[in-house]
């Protein structure tokens, strides 16, 4: 008996040990599905995976937003979390906390306790600047997703092929196209309500400027044909693509509408599913966000060639996203809270967080691909509430594209290939993250008076508010010169 007392008592106290040890994780929770980390099925999956106990609780927006200030001033209500996950820092919450103390640098840890991130680094050293700040310090571990999702410029082609119209090569044949599907009635309801470029505002304007030839990032910043980093007003086709989206104005391809702050379409969760479809051509990153599921594969991503042949696009979601995981001066044992998360740099092990465990949450159809099992009451809401990780903020890791991207469905596949269409043409004007501080903090004041400028004149020369002519024109790029378009460019042109 006084053996068996001695055997549980020490079962106890090694219970007691471990759970003293499990990491305290805190961070942001954004889903609106309830989900509880406390519940929820991915910490448990990976303590058995590295044997690293964590005992994790996800914040609400302000109830997040409230620790990190607490944490800055170092006056944190209970006590400090040893890692933030899901973390959402911002480069100047990074370094504001690394400053403070109130996080460690990791830039000497991950050699030593990473060996999966350290395996990726190595191989894309343009990753590991990404996520350094330019005094060598690392406040965070990032995701890294060499395959995210990009925003497309799509058509409706079984529209066209409806009206016999064959695929657009150019922006000539794109025009002469729309104006088909405009005067076409292809969705049969004997009106004339369908909406050739149903666009909103300039910002989805300035997607077609690859058709141009113009490669321009949101600093409105484009390479010339030497390579050299310009502001992309002052290149001659980018007055060709104002020229161009009057025309299309004038020719009511281009619906006023889209110059106003509701969309030409409705939004989908308010859509009438038995209203005729009124979409020609839209720009997102998937047609599901425009019209209802059963119309999606009738849209194909629109790349066309510029002026010179080629086939350009913009890369607007990066490969690295860093502010995802940090650790705290409070971590008794950061090798510990490292090792977990490089866990996640494993694509096999990062399918816990994006679909659990094969037979219990998921399947593999005969045709390889994967779907959730839903049995037993279950529905992708409570799979996402207690199985899932990756929706809402970013987490580390690395994103397992071929599993995601092998799913059993028919409409993700579809998005997936087209991003995959634009990502092997895309191109980066400048590098995320290459400015110091300071210089960023210039650039981004630079930026907001400026792009207000850009959007502005479009809008004005494209609505024939003010007249397209050398004399306007030239008065517009000197207002956007005297706002500092020249100071911005330079900022940029200096880090490279």
């Amino acid at each position: 008996m006084k053996k068996t007392a001695a055997l549980v008592l020490m079962l106890v106290c090694m219970m007691l040990a471990q759970s003293a040890l499990a990491l305290t994780v805190a961070g942001l929770e954004t889903e609106t599905v309830g989900r509880e980390w406390e519940q929820n099925l991915f910490f448990s999956r990976m303590e058995a995976l590295t044997g690293v106990s964590v005992q994790a609780h996800g914040n609400e927006k302000k109830e997040y937003a409230k620790l990190l200030e607490q944490i800055k001033g170092g006056k944190v209500e209970g006590s400090m979390p040893e890692v933030l996950f899901k973390a959402e820092l911002s480069r100047e919450d990074e370094r504001a906390m690394l400053d403070s103390g109130a996080l460690i640098d990791l830039a000497p840890l991950i050699d030593a306790h990473m060996p999966n991130l350290s395996a990726l680094l190595a191989e894309h050293p343009a990753w590991k600047e990404i996520i350094t700040l330019e005094d060598g310090r690392i406040a965070s571990l990032p995701l890294i997703n060499e395959k995210e999702r990009q925003v497309l410029v799509w058509i409706n082609r079984a529209w066209l092929d409806l009206l016999g119209v064959e695929m657009p090569g150019t922006i000539d044949e794109l025009t002469s196209a729309l104006i088909r599907i405009k005067d076409g009635d292809p969705n049969k309801n004997g009106k004339a309500d369908e909406v050739a470029a149903d666009l909103v505002g300039v910002y989805e304007l300035r997607w077609l400027l690859p058709y141009f030839g113009v490669v321009a990032d949101d600093y409105h910043l484009a390479r010339d044909g030497e390579g050299k980093l310009v502001f992309a007003p002052e290149l001659p086709a980018y007055r060709e693509f104002i020229a161009k989206m009057r025309e299309w104005y004038e020719l009511g391809v281009l619906p006023a509408e889209a110059f106003t702050a509701a969309h030409g379409s409705a939004v989908l969760s308010e859509r009438d599913e038995k209203a005729p479809l009124t979409n020609g051509m839209l720009v997102s990153v998937t047609p599901y966000t425009h019209v209802p599921a059963n119309n999606v594969l009738d849209y194909a991503p629109l790349l066309l060639a510029g002026p010179d042949g080629t086939v350009r696009w913009r890369d607007l979601l990066g490969e690295v996203w860093p502010g995802c995981f940090a650790v705290t001066s409070a971590c008794a044992d950061p090798a510990q809270a490292l090792a977990w998360a490089d866990a996640l740099y494993d694509e096999e092990n990062m399918v816990l967080a994006f679909a659990g465990v094969e037979g219990e949450d998921y399947s593999i159809t005969e045709a390889g691909h994967w779907k959730f099992i839903l049995d037993g009451g279950r529905d992708i809401s409570g799979i996402r509430r207690d199985v899932l990780m990756y929706t809402g903020a970013a987490m580390p890791g690395l994103y397992p594209a071929d599993f995601v991207h092998q799913v059993d469905s028919e409409i993700d596949r579809h998005v997936f290939a087209a991003s995959e269409q634009a990502r092997a043409v895309s191109e980066r004007v400048t590098q995320p993250y290459c400015l110091t501080a300071e210089n960023q903090q210039r650039a981004n004041a630079l930026a907001a008076e400026i792009g207000r400028l850009v959007d502005s004149g479009i809008g004005r020369f494209v609505t024939g508010e003010k007249e397209l002519s050398d004399e306007t024109y030239g008065a517009w790029i000197a207002q956007l010169q005297a706002a500092g378009s020249a100071e911005l460019t330079a900022l940029f042109a200096q880090a490279e």
